[in-house]
């Protein structure tokens, strides 16, 4: 199942000649636990809406809120660079990571 979803999502990187996975996706491959090792992840101040969501989902969920779209969602490198206020929501993988 996990490989086949990978699969998947990589074929619609190739498809729609897109540098990253779109959002939406990530989140998909958060919440079914497949864990990519990515020095790239979506990322989000957190000054406007705070911190204290449990999911990415609900993180996401509550920057479209504030932003009345993904606005204010980045990809940010690796979250050991990660500034104070900025909240590192789920990887952004690339085709490569998602075929590794």
């Amino acid at each position: 199942m996990q490989e086949e979803l990978k699969q998947k999502f990589a074929q619609k990187m190739l498809d729609e000649k897109l540098d990253f996975l779109p959002l939406e996706e990530s989140l998909q491959l958060v919440e079914c636990d497949i864990n990519l090792d990515t020095r790239f992840h979506y990322v989000c101040s957190v000054e406007e809406i705070g911190d204290e969501y449990e999911t990415p989902r609900e993180f996401a969920e509550a920057i479209h809120e504030v932003y009345g779209g993904s606005d204010g969602i980045e990809i940010g490198d690796d979250y050991d660079h990660f500034e104070e206020f900025t909240h590192g929501l789920c990887p952004a993988p690339t085709y490569i990571d998602l075929i590794k």
